[in-house]
């Protein structure tokens, strides 16, 4: 499993299909880059690169709130946009 299909299955488990995870990680890839100076995520190689515990803190952080303001513009009646407030 690659660093963006971790996250991918993060969001597929809070509710999102697979698409929508897939476009969630599009907008959320640059600014997870961004955060960290002259850095950038390997998101094509094994996940196990990082530490475990380096994912729920990205998510919560940085994924959750672009989750939200996705689901917000696309799919504002989803059942599953609590889970991301």
């Amino acid at each position: 499993m690659t660093t963006k299909q971790k996250f991918i299955d993060m969001l597929v488990q809070r509710g999102m299909f697979e698409s929508q995870a897939e476009q969630v990680m599009e907008k959320a890839m640059p600014v997870i880059d961004s955060t960290v100076e002259n850095y950038r995520f390997t998101w094509d190689r094994p996940a196990s690169e990082y530490p475990e515990q380096l994912y729920p803190m990205i998510f919560s952080t940085t994924i959750k709130p672009i989750a939200l303001a996705w689901i917000e513009e696309n799919k504002p009646m989803a059942w599953f946009k609590a889970i991301f407030q």
